[in-house]
């Protein structure tokens, strides 16, 4: 039964719906409503969820990744979150980084309120009819399991509580145990089968249906299959959480959840949905992004408004993408500029022209271009990299603005690729023909260099020894994915840029799905499911306009070469470079490396490096080598981070919360 003191709610929605359902649902706060007045209408039931669908833990534009999920008007200081982003941590690019675990998250107080609605609509029943009352169930259901998804994959097993708990009650009835990590994920699977079953089936942009309901299984399942099939490799001494099963699973348990994405999968498949292409591929890639593409390729978007006004019950929620990614500069950002760089690491994943060659002793010298223009112009580079990035040359729509980003200069190159890649930032050979400048942002250093006058030593956009780590580029190329190619003067400054989040969208999906059949077969040691997966990572790779991935019939280990501690064989890691490249900057490649249990080992003294653009005088050449960014922060990844310890406050509050081993 429903508890009187909570009969009566403060709804004061804030920006919550507003930022997460189609714009015709916009609401006011209407101030103190009993139960009966909410739950009587669709409008009040949307009232009712509109703050829980704001604070869903999505790792958006606004995650910041050492202080957690924005939520309503509490974003202060949030633009900095792309400078903490999850995309540093996992090797996409290079920024700023406060710490290498994820943040503590315990939203019961949020699972309360969906329990609360879970047990009072039925009452309703007379007013909305079956159908809808099942409906709104549903989708309290999808709720309820993407909560619980966000303290899953950080802890482990957690207090499952599926009813309404009385305050009053005696505190030994409160402190609910932890279930296990099998059991919590079996919870989310149970819900979120309900949600399918009885969700509404038409889409509305920015409202979850049964289909977004299904997106999740893909994702929440695969994170279960991972955690069971690799959980093992780390060798953990056991402790009270392991041998009572709160911290891990068995690799036999893994085929269960493989299975379950995969059935989650053919439903989406089922209902219509499929990936948005064009003849143009990399402007088909861009509209993903940037265009509605609901009950097409999307599944479920967060959508954020444009900048209104500073009251926090009038204003919508915004971010700061576009001003965090781009150059300081006309038309580009207009505060801060450029605080993420996209990484070499992640670059060299695309398909994309040879920046080396073998000379005739067998060595590796840098490939020759005539501009540097003509290696995003080649047919080798695919499209899909030109719809992720923006590299030195290329237009960026809405500003008109060139992106030239000249590293600098090398007065002659008689070496090799050795020569010029060090491990540090510099070295005898590059002291000696490399030149660099100090000038400042928005400016070009023009020198004469071998008795040759006027020349161009840095871009417009980067790239200097000086200046920070803001506002032109680190790396030699720029973030395009999400950019607003129409935006206006005035919406790429800080908190101004209204892009939506694409949470859930198809190309995961198969993705999750090729991924789940690999796995599968591999456990199995069915060659089938492992030839399917293909087919779907291929659907992706048509889009992108890449080339066809053929499955190697006797694929080697490739897990040492990417200094993994157990086998992996080239056909698998394929299916998780291609997640890298289809969803870069999405923040899914932190999670990815954490779930296949090999960040630990990736990010073992990293340290990122990016595509400079260097003119060679003495042959009026350019070639691109990949130089440790210049702020030189190297990263490390603590593996007793992969289940993190369970909130220290919680511990104190709950006596029957056992905390997790190897901490």
């Amino acid at each position: 039964m429903r508890k009187n003191n909570i009969c009566r709610l403060l709804v004061v929605v804030i920006l919550g719906f507003m930022a997460l359902s189609c714009h015709e649902l916009d609401l006011e706060p209407k101030g103190i409503f009993d139960e009966g007045t909410l739950f009587n209408s669709d409008y009040g039931i949307r009232t009712y969820l509109g703050a829980i669908y704001n604070e869903l833990p999505i790792e958006d534009f606004n995650y910041y990744h050492n202080r957690g999920y924005a939520s309503g008007n509490n974003i202060s200081n949030y633009w900095e979150g792309q400078k903490n982003s999850p995309a540093v941590l996992g090797g996409e690019a290079t920024g700023r980084r406060d710490g290498d675990g994820t943040p503590e998250y315990w939203p019961y107080e949020r699972i309360r309120r969906i329990n609360n609605f879970i047990e009072a609509i039925p009452q309703y029943v007379e007013i909305h009819g079956e159908e809808l009352t099942n409906q709104y169930l549903g989708e309290a259901h999808f709720l309820r399991a993407f909560y619980y998804f966000g303290m899953v994959k950080r802890y482990g097993g957690v207090p499952i509580i599926k009813e309404v708990q009385d305050p009053a009650a005696p505190l030994e009835e409160l402190w609910t145990p932890r279930s296990t990590e099998y059991d919590s994920w079996k919870f989310i699977y149970e819900d979120l089968k309900f949600a399918m079953a009885n969700m509404a089936e038409e889409s509305v942009t920015g409202r979850a249906n049964r289909y977004s309901a299904a997106a999740l299984m893909t994702r929440a399942m695969l994170y279960a299959g991972s955690t069971a099939n690799y959980f093992e490799t780390l060798n953990i001494t056991p402790g009270p959480a392991i041998n009572g099963g709160l911290m891990g699973m068995k690799r036999s348990q893994a085929a269960e959840f493989y299975e379950y994405v995969i059935e989650a999968a053919e439903l989406i498949e089922r209902g219509g949905y499929r990936l948005h292409d064009g003849v143009n591929k990399e402007v088909a890639f861009t509209e993903v992004f940037t265009e509605d593409l609901n009950g097409i390729e999307d599944l479920f978007v967060k959508l954020f408004g444009p900048y209104g006004s500073s009251s926090i019950y009038n204003s919508r929620l915004h971010h700061s993408w576009d001003s965090m990614v781009l150059p300081l500069g006309t038309g580009l950002a207009s505060d801060v500029g450029s605080a993420l760089h996209p990484a070499w690491d992640l670059i060299k994943l695309y398909q994309m022209p040879a920046l080396a060659e073998e000379n005739e002793q067998g060595e590796l010298v840098p490939v020759r271009f005539d501009s540097m223009n003509d290696l995003w112009q080649s047919e080798e580079m695919e499209p899909r990299a030109r719809g992720t990035f923006f590299f030195s040359g290329m237009t960026e729509p809405a500003s008109g603005e060139v992106m030239d980003l000249q590293a600098g200069v090398y007065r002659s190159f008689p070496g090799t690729l050795a020569d010029a890649t060090a491990d540090a930032q510099t070295n005898d050979y590059m002291e000696r023909y490399r030149i660099r400048t100090h000038i400042g942002k928005g400016a070009i250093d023009i020198q004469t260099v071998g008795g040759i006058p006027g020349v161009k030593i840095n871009g417009l956009y980067g790239m200097s020894l000086s200046g920070g780590d803001e506002g032109r580029s680190l790396t030699g190329a720029f973030i395009r994915k999400y950019v607003n190619p129409k935006a206006i003067a005035g919406e790429r400054g800080l908190y101004r840029s209204s892009t939506p989040f694409k949470v859930f969208r198809y190309a995961e999906v198969l993705l999750n799905r090729a991924e789940a059949l690999y796995e599968l077969g591999l456990l199995k040691g069915d060659e089938s499911l492992k030839a399917e997966a293909f087919v779907y990572i291929n659907q992706v790779r048509e889009r992108a306009g890449a080339r066809p991935y053929t499955m190697v019939s006797a694929p080697v280990d490739v897990g040492k070469e990417i200094n993994a501690i157990y086998p992996i064989d080239e056909n698998l890691q394929f299916i998780r470079d291609e997640r890298a490249r289809e969803l870069a900057f999405e923040n899914h490649r932190f999670f990815d490396l954490r779930r296949w249990r090999v960040l630990h080992t990736k990010m073992e003294n990293f340290y990122a490096r990016g595509l400079m653009g260097y003119y060679v005088v003495d042959e009026g050449k350019y070639i691109f080598l990949n130089d440790r960014e210049k702020e030189n922060r190297g990263l490390n990844y603590n593996r007793a981070n992969y289940h993190q310890q369970i909130p220290g406050g919680q511990i104190n509050r709950n006596p029957n919360l056992i905390r997790n081993d190897g901490h």
